[in-house]
């Protein structure tokens, strides 16, 4: 049995190092397609294209790779390699194994790759024109290495496992792997990641937890709400967190080169090559179809408008707001407020003006404390990625971060202190408790990313965080305990 920890053992035998070791270059050398790359970039570089893709598609596989690839030129240095099989490749040539780098794709890009990685002694390229393609390159290495090569590459590289001496497979899915023994004996080394695990992972169910906002003006409401009113809400929440979904599809698609190089980011799907970059897209217009379908039968028209505006905030975020300096901070923190103002629009429920500056200022704290943490993590003063900050930003970011913190519990301070309040709960004085939970919430949520053990999210490292967690479970129970006081505890406080 060849793992990926053996191959290298398999690879340097004496018996073998007189072979030529051939390495595919999509799929093995790179955890992804080169096609679905250049796809990717044209979308990165022309969003709009996304509209048309599908229309190119209608003139078969090998017309939409002709178009993409004559608007597009893929830089070596921003494609997802095999990071171990770089290393046993290494290891390899300094055992004195001649390498080869072969691909179906163009001659340029694998002599562009083979001199980045500077690791290849030849490359075979085939342009794609013959057809199939493959049986022309297996018979050029066929010619090129009479005494016999070996060969690293996917499962549906049939026509050179079969030329091959010996084949080892990377990436292999199921399905392509029973197709590939039938031709020829191959040795798995790897396979290919659940797909339904990264499709679950790309669409970040635990971020839908932030979405329980559109709910919050129902719970919130001075009367008891209906069973009805609920539903309502909680189905606003499901459509809202399909059209999150979608953005992250999208957002992920235009930052692949960024998260690359993002020591957590790089392992999301599209980034490492879980999930092929080609099913992106229509995962986006799903996604987005299902929601405003849901939408549309089911809620007021009011809160269908809301949600496009939601959309088109989170798009315009994507695409260009995101790089903004301080810009990027405030619609974050709008959209998490705008998601609160959604809820009361599909419920019918007034939003008050107390709860939507809290949100405001609370949500532009954590905001701030998102940029910190990317900041913090750079190892020089530069910028950071598709961002509008430098490290030497970090103390500003920092002030306005905590400030915008202690002045969203200044605002819930002074709503306890209302008379808006009394109309809500029994017992309005026990909110006073929430304030010290808050405060410890916060100064802890600064503390940690100061400390550099908050490497992501801070919503996302909240919804994980145990003591996090208690604090939003003493804040609930408190908030329950003045709304609904039992008369023998009003009598203790009067």
């Amino acid at each position: 049995m060849v793992t990926e920890s053996s191959l290298g053992e398999a690879l340097r035998q004496p018996d073998v190092l007189s072979r030529p070791l051939c390495v595919a270059l999509d799929g093995a050398l790179l955890t992804t397609r080169v096609s679905w790359e250049r796809v990717a970039l044209l979308f990165r570089q022309r969003p709009w294209l996304a509209l048309v893709l599908p229309f190119w598609l209608l003139g078969g596989a090998k017309s939409l790779k002709r178009r993409v690839k004559g608007r597009v030129e893929l830089a070596p240095a921003s494609l997802p390699y095999r990071s171990w099989l770089l290393a046993e490749l290494t290891s390899c040539r300094a055992a004195g194994r001649k390498l080869v780098l072969v691909t179906t794709t163009d001659t340029a890009l694998a002599e562009s790759v083979a001199a980045h990685v500077s690791l290849f002694d030849a490359v075979y390229a085939s342009d794609g024109s013959a057809v199939p393609a493959e049986p022309s390159l297996s018979a050029a290495l066929t010619a090129a290495f009479p005494d016999g090569f070996d060969y690293i590459g996917q499962s549906d590289d049939t026509a050179l496992l079969a030329a091959a001496t010996r084949s080892y497979l990377v990436g292999a899915s199921s399905d392509a792997l029973g197709a590939a023994r039938s031709t020829a004996p191959v040795v798995v080394v790897s396979r290919r990641p659940s797909i339904l695990r990264a499709l679950v992972a790309e669409l970040r169910l635990h971020q839908w937890a932030k979405n329980a906002l559109v709910v919050l003006p129902v719970l919130l409401a001075p009367t008891t709400p209906s069973v009805a009113t609920l539903a309502r809400a909680v189905l606003a929440a499901f459509t809202v967190s399909l059209c999150a979904s979608a953005g992250y599809v999208f957002n992920d698609l235009l930052d692949l080169e960024a998260d690359r190089v993002h020591p957590a980011k790089s392992k999301r799907p599209f980034a490492s090559g879980a999930l092929p970059i080609i099913a992106g897209f229509p995962l986006f217009f799903a996604l987005l179809a299902l929601s405003f379908s849901l939408a549309v039968v089911c809620l007021p028209t009011a809160f269908v408008a809301m949600l496009g505006l939601y959309f088109v905030g989170t798009l315009s975020y994507s695409l260009y707001l995101k790089r903004l300096m301080l810009i990027d901070v405030l619609v974050l923190a709008g959209l998490y407020t705008h998601r609160i103002l959604s809820g009361g629009i599909a419920t019918d429920v007034r939003v008050s003006a107390w709860l939507l500056g809290f949100s405001m200022f609370l949500f532009t704290s954590l905001a701030f404390a998102k940029r910190f943490v990317e900041l913090h993590a750079l190892s020089s003063d530069e910028r950071v990625k598709n961002r509008g900050y430098f490290r030497v930003d970090l103390p500003m970011v920092t002030s306005m971060g905590t400030a915008s913190g202690y002045i969203a519990a200044l605002v819930f301070m002074l709503y306890v202190d209302s008379s808006a309040v009394r109309t809500a709960y029994r017992e309005p004085s026990l909110l006073w408790l929430v304030l010290p939970a808050l405060l410890y919430w916060l100064g802890r949520i600064w503390l940690l990313a100061g400390r550099g053990k908050m490497q992501e999210d801070p919503v996302k490292f909240a919804l994980r965080d145990r003591s996090s967690l208690a604090c939003v479970a003493i804040i609930g129970l408190i908030a329950v305990t003045a709304r609904f006081t039992p008369a023998w505890l009003v009598a203790v406080f009067h």
